[in-house]
C-alpha cells in the first residue's frame, strides 16, 4: 500500500485568501475595526490636557489672518505656513478649544492608519499582502508615538500622512519600473501620486526634505542595483516625479530661502547627546525599552523576510528608514545640533509595515499560527501599556499655571516671563481680568530685529543688560512679582532677571511643570 501523503499546510499569512488577499467584506470590516480602535485611543484627554508651548504657537498663528501668515510670520517662524493656514480654516469651523485645535491631527492620524491598512491592495510585492497591511495598521493604531502626535495641534500627524502616501506611491512606482513598465499609462498614476504627496510633505514641515531625500535616493539606488537597461526612461520617470514635487512646493521656495537664513542666524536650543543615536527608534517603536526590544526583533525579522522575497523593495525600505536619519545625526554631531526625535515621526508607519512583515511572513509556512498570534498579541499589549502611561502624563500645564496665579493674584502684582515667547501660551489662557500685569523681556513676542542672539526663532532673543534696567524700573512700582521661566539658561545665560528680582524681593513659593518654573516674590 502506498502511504498517504500529508496534506500541505497552508501559510497562515495567506490562509483563506488568494496570494494574501482577503474577501472584500472581511477586508472592509477589518479596516473599519482597526481605524475605530485608533480613533478611540486618540480621543481620551484630547480636550482635558493643557496645550504645551509649541501647541500654543499653533493657536497663536491660526488666530492671524492668512495674509499675515504668508507675509509677516515667515520673517521669524521656521516652518511653512501651510499647516497654520489649514488650522485657520479648521478653527473657523470647529472653534479654538484644545480639543478642536487637536482634532485636525486626530483626523490625519486615523487616515494614516487607513492608508497603511489598504497598502496590501496596492503593493503586489508586500509579503503577506492584506494580512500584513492590516497587522501594520493595528500596530500603528496602538503605537504610542503615533497617539502622542495625533493629540497635538502640530503638523507632525499631517506630515506623517503625506509622507506615508509618498512612500507607498514610490513603492508602487518601483514595482512597475522593476517589471520594465515605463509607459505613461503604467507609471503615470503612481508618479503623479508621488509628486503630489511629496510636495504636500514639504509643505507640512521644513524637514519634509528629508523624506524626499530618502525616497528618491532609495528609488535611484534600487533601480541602479536591480535593473539593467531602460535607465534613460527610468531617469525620466523619476525626474518628472521630482519636478512635479518641486512644482507643488514652488510657491514656498522664496520663503524657504528666507527661512534658511533664519535658521543659520539662530542659536538652536538642542544639544547633541549619545542618546540621540537611538532616540528616533524609541519614538518609532513606542517609547519604552520593552516596545523597542519587541519591535526591534520583529523589524529585523521583517527585513530578513523581505530581503528573501522582494530584495529590491527591501533595499528601498532600508534606504528610506536609514538615510534621512543618518544624515541628520551626522550633521548634528559634526556641524550643528538639529536632531529632535519628533522630526522622525513620519518613519513610524513604514516601520510598522516592516514589523508586520516580521510577524506575518517571517516564520516558515509550516510554523504554527499560534506563534504569529502570540507575537502580534505581545506587541500590541506592550504598545497599549505604553500608550496608557502616555495618556496619564501631562506635558506642560499652562492652563493650571494660569489658574493658580489667578487664584492667588492681588491688585498690583506683576508677572515677568523669560523668554518672551511665553507670552504666547499666556495669550491663550490668561484672557480674564484676574491675571496680573505682564512684563515680557525684552518685549512681547515676536521681538524682531534686535541686535542680539536669537534662540530657535527670530522672535525670541536673549536677555541683554538693557533689559535689566527696564525690569528694575518696573519692580520699583510693584509689591509682588511672579517670575515664570522656561529653559531660561538658553535665553538668560547669567540668570540676571531672577537675580535682579531676588535682590529686591523675598522668595515666597515655587512650582514647576516639566521645563516651566514659576516663583512668587514678595
Amino acid at each position: 500500500m502506498t502511504p498517504r501523503r500529508p496534506e500541505p499546510t497552508a501559510d497562515p499569512a495567506t490562509a483563506g485568501t488568494q496570494a494574501g488577499r482577503l474577501r472584500p467584506t472581511t477586508f472592509a470590516l477589518a479596516v473599519a475595526a482597526v481605524c475605530v480602535l485608533g480613533l478611540l485611543l486618540r480621543l481620551p484627554t484630547l480636550a482635558g490636557r493643557s496645550l504645551w508651548l509649541d501647541e500654543t504657537y499653533s493657536a497663536w498663528f491660526s488666530a492671524l489672518t492668512l495674509h499675515q501668515l504668508w507675509t509677516d510670520v515667515p520673517r521669524y517662524e521656521t516652518h511653512p505656513p501651510m499647516y497654520y493656514s489649514m488650522l485657520v480654516l479648521w478653527r473657523a469651523l470647529f472653534g479654538a478649544s484644545e480639543g478642536a485645535l487637536r482634532s485636525l491631527s486626530v483626523l490625519a492620524s486615523v487616515l494614516t492608519i487607513a492608508v497603511v491598512a489598504c497598502a496590501g491592495r496596492v503593493l503586489r510585492s508586500l509579503p503577506g499582502r492584506d494580512v500584513a497591511a492590516l497587522v501594520a495598521a493595528l500596530f500603528l493604531a496602538v503605537n504610542t508615538g503615533s497617539v502622542a502626535y495625533a493629540q497635538q495641534a502640530r503638523p507632525y500627524a499631517l506630515e506623517t500622512l503625506a509622507a506615508t502616501l509618498a512612500i507607498l506611491a514610490a513603492w508602487s512606482l518601483l514595482e512597475r519600473l522593476l517589471a520594465g513598465r515605463t509607459g505613461a499609462r503604467d507609471v503615470g498614476a503612481p508618479a503623479a501620486a508621488l509628486a503630489v504627496s511629496t510636495g504636500a510633505t514639504l509643505w507640512m514641515h521644513d524637514t519634509g526634505a528629508m523624506v524626499a531625500l530618502g525616497v528618491w535616493a532609495g528609488l535611484a539606488l534600487t533601480l541602479l542595483v536591480h535593473t539593467r537597461g531602460q535607465r534613460g526612461r527610468q531617469s525620466l520617470v523619476l525626474g518628472a516625479a521630482g519636478l512635479g514635487a518641486v512644482a507643488v512646493f514652488s510657491p514656498f521656495l522664496p520663503l524657504l530661502a528666507l527661512q534658511a537664513t533664519h535658521v543659520a542666524a539662530t542659536a538652536f536650543w538642542v544639544r547633541s547627546e549619545p542618546k540621540d543615536l537611538v532616540a528616533a527608534w524609541y519614538l518609532v517603536t513606542g517609547g519604552s525599552d520593552s516596545t523597542l526590544a519587541c519591535f526591534g526583533v520583529l523589524m529585523l525579522a521583517g527585513l530578513v523576510a523581505a530581503w528573501r522575497r522582494c530584495r529590491p523593495q527591501a533595499l528601498f525600505v532600508l534606504v528610506v528608514l536609514l538615510l534621512p536619519l543618518s544624515a541628520v545625526l551626522a550633521f548634528s554631531f559634526l556641524v550643528k545640533p538639529i536632531f529632535i526625535d519628533r522630526l522622525f515621526e513620519w518613519m513610524t508607519p513604514l516601520a510598522m509595515v516592516v514589523a508586520a512583515i516580521g510577524a506575518v511572513a517571517a516564520l516558515p509556512s509550516r510554523a504554527s499560527p499560534a506563534w504569529r498570534v502570540a507575537a502580534i498579541a505581545i506587541t500590541v499589549g506592550l504598545s497599549l501599556k505604553a500608550t496608557y502611561w502616555l495618556l496619564a502624563w501631562q506635558r506642560e500645564d499652562w492652563r493650571g499655571i494660569v489658574q493658580a496665579i489667578e487664584r492667588q493674584a492681588r491688585p498690583g502684582d506683576l508677572v515677568v516671563v523669560v523668554p518672551n515667547e511665553l507670552s504666547v501660551p499666556l495669550a491663550y489662557y490668561a484672557r480674564g481680568p484676574a491675571f496680573p500685569e505682564l512684563l515680557c523681556l525684552p518685549g512681547p513676542f515676536p521681538a524682531l530685529d534686535l541686535p542680539r542672539v536669537y534662540v530657535a526663532n527670530l522672535g525670541a532673543p536673549r536677555i541683554a543688560p538693557e533689559d535689566i534696567a527696564a525690569l528694575r524700573a518696573r519692580l520699583a512700582t510693584h509689591g509682588r512679582v511672579w517670575y515664570i521661566d522656561r529653559l531660561a539658561d538658553l535665553y538668560d545665560v547669567d540668570d540676571s532677571v531672577r537675580r535682579e528680582i531676588a535682590a529686591r524681593h523675598t522668595l515666597r513659593s515655587t512650582g514647576h511643570s516639566l521645563a516651566i518654573h514659576w516663583s512668587l516674590y514678595d
